[in-house]
Parts: C-alpha cells; sequence; structure tokens
C-alpha cells in the first residue's frame, strides 16, 4: 500500500495585493516571509509548491527570474527578451521545489532543484506578444537542520509594473 500524504498550505494567502515591484534590480516576487520551510522539513521527494497571480506591464526589455533559498542562490533563468505587454496584462508563475534527497545531516548536504515558469499576457490581438520566462536550478545542496525561506526573485532591464495579486505556498506531500 502506498502511502497517503495531504497537500497542505504552509502559510495562509493574504487579503492584500503585494507590493509593485517597479525596481530594475533584483526583487522578491513575494516577500519572503511568505515562503517559509521549517527547520528538518525537507526530506528526500519532498515537493513545496508556489504559485503566484497578478498583473504586470512589462517593458520591452530583458527578465530574470532567481531562485535562492535564505541567501543561498540555486539559480537563475536565462535573461529573456520580452515584447511589450499590454497595461496590467495578467500573468501567472507556478514553480516547485524538490528534494532530491537523501537528507544529511548538518552542513550542505541535501540536493534540492527548482522549477518553474511564468507566464505574461501580451497585447491583445497581437500574437506572439505574449511573455514566457522558465527557470531551472541545477541540484544544489542545502542545510535541512535549519529554517529555510524561498525567495523568488525578478530582474527587469527596464522598469516594470509587477503587482503580485495573491500567492499560494504549500507542500505536496
Amino acid at each position: 500500500m502506498s502511502r497517503q500524504y495531504f497537500a497542505d498550505v504552509l502559510v495562509e494567502p493574504i487579503g492584500v495585493s503585494h507590493p509593485t515591484i517597479t525596481a530594475t534590480t533584483i526583487t522578491p516576487l513575494v516577500p519572503v516571509a511568505y515562503c517559509p520551510i521549517p527547520a528538518f522539513d525537507i526530506r528526500a521527494g519532498k515537493i513545496y509548491e508556489l504559485t503566484v497571480g497578478g498583473t504586470a506591464t512589462i517593458n520591452a526589455g530583458t527578465l530574470t527570474l532567481t531562485a535562492l533559498l535564505n541567501a543561498v542562490s540555486l539559480g537563475a533563468s536565462a535573461a529573456q527578451t520580452c515584447v511589450q505587454s499590454s497595461a496590467t496584462a495578467p500573468f501567472l508563475f507556478r514553480g516547485y521545489l524538490v528534494c532530491r534527497g537523501p537528507v544529511g545531516l548538518a552542513g550542505a548536504t541535501t540536493p534540492v532543484v527548482f522549477n518553474g515558469k511564468l507566464e505574461g499576457g501580451g497585447v491583445i490581438a497581437t500574437g506572439g506578444s505574449q511573455n514566457s520566462i522558465q527557470i531551472q536550478t541545477a541540484p544544489t545542496n542545502i542545510d535541512v537542520t535549519i529554517a529555510q525561506t524561498l525567495n523568488l526573485s525578478v530582474t527587469c532591464s527596464v522598469a516594470p509594473s509587477i503587482i503580485p495579486f495573491w500567492h499560494v505556498w504549500r507542500s505536496l506531500n
């Protein structure tokens, strides 16, 4: 018989929009306080899911996604060239943090990977104007004996207006 897993929302979604992102420097998509991982929660095969939705006005330029756990960089996407989006076009990001195990003792000994995709609306009735950015990191060893926070950040070469309206941070198993 297989194990019975229950998906669990790790932090209740908040009832207001997150801060608007207008900077051209690396900026968290969702404040890191809303994506915690308790100490010793990560185990081999453990999967966490981050889903974020909102609106964005992306100007022609590049957009990069970067994933970090605490201050440890898991990796970044390529600097994706974006087309001009319509004002306040909807976007949806979905990403997964997966522990590839085995879980080690104290110290950076447990490998994790992050994979995700941001889809953003383009100019209405204009083919090929939708923005899509993907991130896939290489296995990175982390310390599971300390609490972690996921920081998914965006960097735009031209000032954007990205408004995350909501997010869901949950454990799938």
